[in-house]
């Protein structure tokens, strides 16, 4: 009986301290904190590639290299052609026709040349025998030949003095023959001027242009001799042309 009035006393009194506790004054017992979250990892920004400092070569920005400018070559001048001369009657070491010899009429074949050089001031002309005994036996000598001219027409006149200026000299028939006389063909001998072939087997016979820096010092009728001798350090250009003559 008694045991159970105590019980029943520490009953109420542990009841009474609970109420106490729970009362108006009481303070709440503290709340369970919640664990706390971890915390966050920084989150990194992209790394920025930063550009290496440029080296010393890098610094500049380089030149893209421009090929030198190519000199622009002068075109080169097409050479003038060499003085030239030729025939419109023969070939070239071709065969003179008949009217040009002592056979014929006599007559002096066309001539055209081209290629006068510049500075020319007159033109020269000797015709000659190359295989006479002695070779060199005189057809022709004209000089004083204007620069301009650019030949001679066929039959030129067997004067001493054309109208253009031009003179003729005496051939060398001139040392043999005397005026008035003809060919066998019946041409008259000129003796100054053109006097054509007239050999007893085939011969050659040199036609010579010279190009002149000069109007030579001479007289009408000179000799082949003394044109050769006046030309002297005077020519800037030569040119020949050459014809067989066979007799008839």
């Amino acid at each position: 009986m008694r045991k159970t009035a105590a019980l029943l006393v520490v009953l109420a009194a542990l009841t009474a301290l609970t109420l106490a506790g729970c009362g108006p004054g009481a303070e709440p017992p503290p709340a369970a904190e919640e664990p706390a979250a971890p915390p966050e990892e920084p989150t990194l920004a992209p790394a920025t590639a930063t550009a290496a400092p440029p080296s010393p070569e890098a610094a500049a920005p380089m030149a893209t290299p421009v090929a030198p400018e190519e000199e622009e070559t002068p075109p080169t001048p097409t050479p003038a052609p060499p003085l030239g001369i030729s025939s419109s009657a023969f070939e070239p070491d071709g065969e003179i026709p008949v009217q040009y010899s002592c056979q014929g009429a006599n007559l002096s074949p066309p001539l055209e040349w081209a290629g006068v050089p510049d500075g020319t001031q007159s033109l020269a002309l000797t015709v000659d025998d190359a295989d006479s005994d002695p070779p060199g036996f005189v057809h022709w000598v004209v000089y004083g030949i204007p620069p301009s001219s650019t030949g001679l027409p066929e039959g030129l006149a067997a004067e001493a003095t054309l109208p253009d200026g031009t003179l003729q000299g005496t051939n060398s028939f001139a040392l043999y023959i005397d005026e008035g006389e003809t060919f066998p063909g019946g041409a008259p001998i000129n003796l100054v001027g053109y006097d054509g072939p007239c050999p007893g087997d085939t011969h050659r016979y040199v036609f010579t242009l010279y190009a002149l820096d000069a109007v030579l010092d001479l007289q009408a009728e000179a000799t082949m001799a003394d044109l050769l001798l006046a030309l002297e350090g005077r020519v800037l250009g030569e040119a020949e042309l050459i014809g067989l003559y066979t007799p008839q």
